[in-house]
């Protein structure tokens, strides 16, 4: 299989691989999106799926307002199932200054953010323990949606601009020679085009690998698991309720529909533990962790004692160094002409749309000073020159 010349290729059918497809459409280019499964058949579709712009780096903060705008005004694209809860983000005493900080440089980019007091929280949740709560911002614009239905409407609307997407099609490798670069399948057929984007997540290094790239020379991107557990809500908090995060736990409590409740991490520690994407990927969470976080939520909301676990899902976050994912041009890899956006290190969905306008204005020349975002913050050099993407919030948890 030959692909036309001014073909681009995007590797990779998730949430963020089809919002890059997509918007590479949009500005005229021809793209082949390609993915071994169908789409969103990753860890796209195990996605918690929030949709918030409570971050602490101003970039990324910009990137989630962006996001939000265009993930809960979806109908010109498709369908993405955004529903605003509202978002609720408490914080102990000794961090009231830096969240007070944070919530003035959100409010000073154009988010709906603001402050409420403690006991406000009650409204929603009568029996919450909210003694160790100093500080509450809440957005009333945030929510969560369908990312499967997302990423599936990036990946038709793509195919309605021209767009070709190849499913259960696994790519072996990515070389790049005289006359640009160029992936094998798996089955020994070959594509070429004019530039190829890996979107390929957890398995970036992996496809590296199988491309001759040395150890010394792969990107700084590992695994680690993340398991959300889903719990039957008790009467007294039935009905739309806003996220409840609760970082002096550790820990998230996304109200999902009336009677849903998704119970996530916050700890950074699970992320200081990478797997191997080969070894075997547990399907549910382990009882102990399970146990764990329902203590969690119990403890916070006394009346979830009677909830009702009924399923887990786990997936894989793609994790970097900083947190924030890594999106730049391979040719020091002896890649020409091949980028890669991955090591999204669990914002892959929620920044999903401005990650494909990124990679888009990227591929097309767009000087990153003058782009929507500046792409040269993500360069995987960061990590050996030291200019991270850096945190308000690094001892507080995962929430960036």
């Amino acid at each position: 299989m030959i692909s036309g010349s001014e073909n681009i290729v995007v590797i990779g059918g998730g949430s963020t691989g089809t919002s890059i497809a997509y918007n590479l459409a949009v500005s005229g280019k021809k793209v082949s999106l390609i993915d071994r499964g169908t789409v969103a058949s990753g860890n796209t579709g195990k996605s918690s799926a929030l949709i918030r712009t409570h971050y602490s780096n101003p970039l990324i903060a910009s990137m989630s307002i962006y996001s939000q705008k265009i993930i809960s005004n979806f109908e010109s694209i498709g369908y993405s199932g955004f529903t605003k809860t509202g978002m609720i983000f408490p914080f102990s005493e000794k961090y009231s200054d830096v969240a007070a900080e944070n919530v003035r440089m959100l409010q000073e980019l154009g988010a709906n953010e603001s402050v409420i007091k403690a006991e406000e929280i009650k409204q929603y949740f009568p029996d919450s323990e909210i003694d160790d709560f100093g500080f509450v911002a809440f957005e009333p614009d945030s929510g969560y949606a369908d990312p499967v239905s997302t990423a599936n409407s990036f990946a038709s609307k793509a195919k309605e601009l021209g767009a070709e997407i190849l499913t259960g099609k696994a790519v072996e490798s990515v070389e790049s020679d005289g006359r640009g670069p160029f992936l094998k399948f798996k089955d020994g057929r070959m594509m070429r085009a004019t530039k190829i984007v890996l979107a390929t997540n957890v398995w970036t290094n992996d496809l590296l690998e199988r491309s001759g790239i040395s150890s010394n020379k792969r990107l700084p991107i590992s695994a680690s698991l993340h398991s959300v557990i889903y719990l039957k809500r008790p009467d007294v908090y039935r009905g739309i309720k806003p996220t409840l995060w609760d970082p002096p736990n550790l820990s998230y409590y996304k109200m999902e529909g009336e009677t849903v409740t998704a119970l996530g991490s916050l700890d950074p520690e699970i992320d200081a533990k990478p797997i191997d994407v080969h070894s075997v990927i547990p399907e549910t969470a382990p009882d102990e962790y399970v146990e764990d976080y329902v203590g969690k939520i119990m403890k916070r909301l006394p009346g979830m004692k009677d909830a009702v676990p009924y399923a887990t899902v786990t997936g894989l976050y793609d994790m970097t160094p900083d947190g924030q994912a890594i999106i730049d041009d391979l040719s020091p890899l002896g890649l020409d002409n091949v980028y890669v956006c991955a090591g999204l290190s669990g914002h892959g969905f929620k920044l999903s749309p401005a990650y494909g306008r990124i990679v888009s204005d990227m591929l097309n020349g767009i000087d990153p000073d003058s782009a929507k975002f500046n792409w040269k913050t993500f360069s995987a050099d960061r990590f050996k020159t030291g200019k991270l993407i850096k945190s308000r919030y690094d001892e507080i948890g995962t929430i960036y």
